[in-house]
């Protein structure tokens, strides 16, 4: 399947997002393989989940530009990631907005209610993402580590591709691996559509 989604705002949540009010915008191909065959015999309605393994290839990602990081900003204190105050953001992405790409190789997704016309399914993948310069600060990396919850129903026709609406809960950091380490939490509502 494809799916595409946006976030704005990024709310400050301690370890899981220090960095407010960014933006972030997703572009992805997603591949999806059954983990088992379901057992013979049982009926397709059963409510028991189908574990599915996935994997994202991300080609495009658009995120705000990053905070300029101000360690030495008076009443910073040591290990705070103090940042400069920017303006507000317009009703897209800010100039300095930066483009870069990636991939979420680690997935699983559990489905609910294959036969039916709306199908819940729950998830988790894991990944990174790269860009030309450090984000989400100027002490940040160009490498980011990502982990996303996901949420949402496919709507599935009686022939052809299927709806997919998902909300992802999506976490962006670098792991320690740049001079501070602000993640980026986002609520990204997501489209896509999938192919049996």
């Amino acid at each position: 399947g494809v799916w595409g989604g946006l976030g704005l705002n990024s709310p400050r949540w301690g370890l899981l997002g220090a960095v407010p009010d960014m933006r972030m915008a997703l572009g992805a191909v997603r591949l999806a393989r059954p983990l088992r065959r379901a057992p013979a015999g049982r009926a397709p309605s059963a409510p028991a989940p189908r574990w599915w393994y996935v994997a994202d290839v991300i080609p495009f990602a658009l995120i705000s530009p990053p905070y300029t990081s101000v360690p030495d900003f008076p009443g910073c204190r040591p290990r705070d990631i103090c940042l400069q105050v920017a303006e507000p953001s317009s009703a897209g992405f800010p100039r300095g907005a930066l483009y870069g790409f990636g991939g979420n190789p680690l997935g699983l997704t559990a489905r609910f209610r294959p036969a039916a016309r709306v199908r819940p399914m729950l998830g988790a993948t894991g990944g990174a993402l790269w860009f030309p310069r450090r984000v989400p600060t100027t002490r940040g990396a160009r490498f980011n580590f990502t982990a996303t919850a996901e949420a949402g129903v496919t709507i599935a026709p009686r022939r052809g591709p299927g709806l997919a609406l998902v909300y992802r809960f999506h976490h962006l950091s670098n792991g320690g691996t740049g001079a501070e380490n602000p993640g980026v939490a986002s609520h990204l509502l997501t489209v896509g559509v999938e192919w049996p």
